[in-house]
């Protein structure tokens, strides 16, 4: 098998990245000459067992439920840092994974709508349960809450520099949903 570098295969014409003359300012400062923006990692922050209901539900779901939830987030940018050549720094990811912790390690989720609220709050008051009260309960409304609140993070530790481009919430091995971002989209 042969493998070309970037560089031949751009002046051949058959690089999948090859974009107009702009493109040449842009692959300059990138490993390989590849265009900026085409770079992404992948962090995967797991055991987080928490509780939750769907109140609204009429079948199962209504009932309080619990599951170790997981959230594999991809983060990318249009420029590498330009001191370690990374996207981002695991390193840096440590205020997203107590961000996590505190929202969903053995937590109970209630919906800000839910009739039975005031219930859950006298819980949480007697100390039985350790409440968060979200938009959504569901792994769809988990996905959206870590793309804003996670995001929002990454946003303020590198100057805008790196978004959250996808977020796939795992409620079992069964069970996940992706939420997806361009960059623009990433803040509701």
């Amino acid at each position: 098998m042969t493998t070309h570098t970037h560089a031949q295969t751009a002046a051949a014409g058959t690089c999948a990245c090859a974009a107009g003359e702009d493109a040449a300012t842009t692959r300059a400062a990138t490993p390989g000459g590849h265009p900026a923006g085409a770079f992404s990692v992948t962090k995967l922050f797991d055991d987080l067992p928490c509780c939750h209901r769907s109140w609204a539900h009429d079948g199962k779901c209504r009932f309080l439920h619990g599951y170790e939830r997981s959230f594999e987030v991809e983060f990318a940018c249009a420029e590498l840092d330009p001191a370690t050549g990374f996207v981002i720094d695991f390193s840096a990811l440590k205020n997203v994974r107590a961000l996590l912790n505190r929202q969903f390690d053995h937590t109970t989720l209630v919906a800000e709508n839910d009739p039975e609220r005031p219930l859950f709050e006298e819980l949480a008051a007697r100390g039985v349960v350790d409440l968060r009260v979200m938009e959504h309960t569901g792994m769809e409304g988990a996905a959206a809450w870590v793309m804003d609140e996670a995001g929002r993070l990454i946003g303020e530790a590198t100057g805008g520099r790196v978004w959250i481009r996808r977020v796939e919430a795992r409620e079992c091995r069964k069970n996940s949903v992706t939420l997806t971002a361009d960059r623009g989209d990433t803040r509701r």
